[in-house]
């Protein structure tokens, strides 16, 4: 398939790879000039919607529950780098169900913001929000004036986009002199953990970031990285850049990124394989607790994946629990969604935690609700599986 690289511009796109369970048939191409790893065809928009789904496949998506995560971690990063109490204009695009827009009015006072969501079922959580105006459109179609923001905030849309390097390249046009991109975008480093299930490209995303070559777009748009990713968050790129005055500068070619891209993407076939092959025994090992009461907190990706791979029953679950998912679906393969204040009624003697980034998290909230049961995190169940795979 002959298209150019949305980076480099260069006819260099190499095919690497065939994503698992789409529905748009794209395949994932990496430009062997600079690194950039991308989807084809850049199917943007599709006829009608499809269902709302919470597959472990390329098919997941059209929940979209996961942008309220980062809202006070952009926030927190934009005062690092400008003052909230002074007059400012901000654009959020893909506003989503308004989680960004409404802290930054709080925070804010003196503050207006222009809310660009194109998604009608959630464009207008942000319609009767005072010092916000709505544009019920794509980013791309929105008619906006030369420098007439602050602050851009774009969160987990730029992956989505056909072209998005002519969108950052607007961005800057529609910042005043000196303006601030506050730039968040899921990180492909994520697909060599040792612990990945779920298949990472899926159908929504056309883009796949590292660090370097999102480093290497948002430059060439016109801008300078005040704040780079933290180095220790493999799930997302967060960025804080100015506006900047300079002539742009053409992207360069990468052999160092190439070559890591392409060490990632044969670590992530394998890695995965190895582990989807594991589940059964991680079932097997579930099962084993019997009679004990089994709690699974996290009924996402992961845990589609130990249902759909291995064949994992939820029906003799005590409680599954989600507390971010349940706000939008009530089942998960036949079983009620529960929330975390459930469990201290429930009397679980083990809660399983199916979750990557907020294990953490949970494990706090688990041991404070039930702290007599075993928490086991399903990383540790998968390495056992895997080394008894190879024993």
């Amino acid at each position: 398939m002959q298209a150019t690289c949305d980076l480099c511009a260069r006819e260099t796109l190499e095919f690497v790879y065939a994503p698992q369970g789409g529905r748009r048939g794209l395949e994932v191409f990496l430009c062997s000039h600079c690194g950039l790893v991308q989807s084809l065809p850049r199917i943007d928009r599709a006829e009608g919607r499809a269902p709302a789904a919470v597959s472990s496949g390329a098919d997941w998506g059209n929940v979209r529950y996961g942008k309220g995560f980062r809202t006070a971690i952009a926030l927190e990063a934009l005062g690092r780098h400008t003052d909230l109490s002074r007059e400012l204009t901000l654009l959020d695009v893909g506003s989503n169900r308004g989680s960004f827009t409404r802290a930054f009015l709080i925070a804010a006072k003196n503050a207006a913001v222009t809310a660009v969501e194109p998604d009608e079922r959630f464009a207008q959580s942000c319609g009767a929000l005072e010092r916000t105006t709505l544009i019920n459109a794509r980013i791309e179609d929105a008619v906006l004036e030369d420098e007439s923001f602050d602050i851009i905030h774009s969160c987990h849309t730029i992956e989505h986009l056909a072209h998005p390097a002519k969108v950052l390249a607007d961005h800057a046009r529609t910042l005043r002199p000196g303006g601030l991109l506050v730039l968040d975008a899921p990180n492909i480093a994520l697909i060599g953990s040792e612990d990945i299930l779920e298949e990472w490209f899926i159908d929504k995303h056309l883009y796949h970031f590292s660090q370097a070559t999102l480093t290497q777009m948002i430059e060439a748009a016109g801008f300078s990285i005040l704040e780079a990713p933290d180095s220790r968050d493999r799930i997302n790129l967060l960025f804080v850049a100015r506006r900047n005055e300079a002539p742009r500068r053409a992207p360069s070619g990468d052999p160092g990124e190439v070559a890591a891209a392409q060490e990632l993407m044969a670590r992530y076939e394998y890695l995965r394989a190895e582990n989807l092959a594991a589940l059964e025994d991680v079932t097997r090992e579930l099962a084993a607790l019997s009679p004990r009461r089994i709690a699974i907190w996290g009924a996402g990706r992961l845990f589609d994946s130990l249902v759909m791979h291995g064949g994992f029953d939820p029906a003799g679950l005590s409680l599954l629990i989600d507390k971010h998912l349940k706000q939008h679906t009530k089942t998960r393969h036949g079983r009620d969604l529960s929330g975390p204040e459930a469990l201290s009624d429930a009397a679980a003697d083990v809660v399983v935690v199916m979750s990557r980034g907020f294990a953490d998290e949970i494990l706090a909230e688990a041991q404070a609700l039930a702290p007599r049961a075993e928490i086991i995190f399903y990383s540790d169940l998968l390495a056992r599986a895997r080394r008894k795979k190879a024993a």
